[in-house]
């Protein structure tokens, strides 16, 4: 079958099929490289894919886009044609599977969790709006951001670096992946904000020694009647 031929059958090129995944020639070519793909090719070594290639490409692009592992995939793609019967093809397949929801469904609480969290975070910063200090905890000790920042792990990551020295939250325990994050389950979450606090703005002191204040009337006229009292 030639160029021509394939397209009166309604096959695309490599190329048309990128652009309407917005993907490159490359991506196809790799997942083809890995036994997902499989198009029909021309005398000429052209590839052509059909409906049902494409639909099998959006599948395994849109796994791909979640951060689902390419392997994974290969697996899905090639369990059931390598497999010797339906119960050896359908027990892997399910395996797989509950793998994947399991997975899924622990991103979906950490993407809850973190939704929660940059909505609290922006009703705090939305509190700085008009304030005219400096966004220091030295020259606005009383702003939000400072007082409830525990309300918010944003604030971790915008408000003032410079803080004391805290022991780590899970001592003990290395680094994790980005969406393998210890993030607490969404029931164990603030269900929302505390009170607002009242903010005013808040002058930075002056530095060096400060004069001394000379007394008032009232502390005058108070030494001189405990000097009358006591010459009595």
């Amino acid at each position: 079958m030639d160029v021509k031929t394939a397209r009166r059958s309604g096959l695309k090129k490599v190329g048309e099929v990128a652009d309407i995944f917005g993907t490159t020639p490359r991506t196809l070519l790799y997942y083809e490289e890995q036994g997902i793909l499989s198009p029909m090719k021309t005398a000429r070594g052209t590839r052509m894919y059909s409906d049902a290639d494409i639909k099998r490409f959006e599948v395994a692009y849109k796994l791909s886009c979640l951060g689902v592992p390419l392997k994974t995939i290969r697996d899905l793609a090639t369990t059931r044609p390598n497999a010797q019967t339906g119960d050896e093809s359908g027990r892997k397949l399910c395996g797989i599977l509950d793998g994947l929801v399991e997975d899924i469904s622990r991103q979906i609480r950490h993407l809850e969790f973190m939704k929660q969290d940059l909505e609290r975070g922006r009703l705090m910063i939305r509190m700085c709006w008009d304030c005219p200090n400096r966004p220091t905890r030295r020259t606005c000790p009383k702003c939000p951001c400072e007082v409830q920042m525990d309300q918010s792990q944003l604030m971790w990551l915008t408000w003032d670096p410079d803080r004391p020295n805290l022991p780590p939250s899970n001592p003990g325990e290395p680094p994790t992946k980005c969406m393998e994050a210890s993030f607490p389950d969404v029931a164990d979450a603030e269900p929302g904000l505390a009170e607002p606090v009242s903010v005013q703005p808040v002058p930075a002191e002056p530095e060096g020694p400060q004069p001394k204040r000379r007394p008032g009337r009232r502390n005058l006229g108070e030494r001189q009647r405990k000097t009358t009292a006591a010459a009595d």
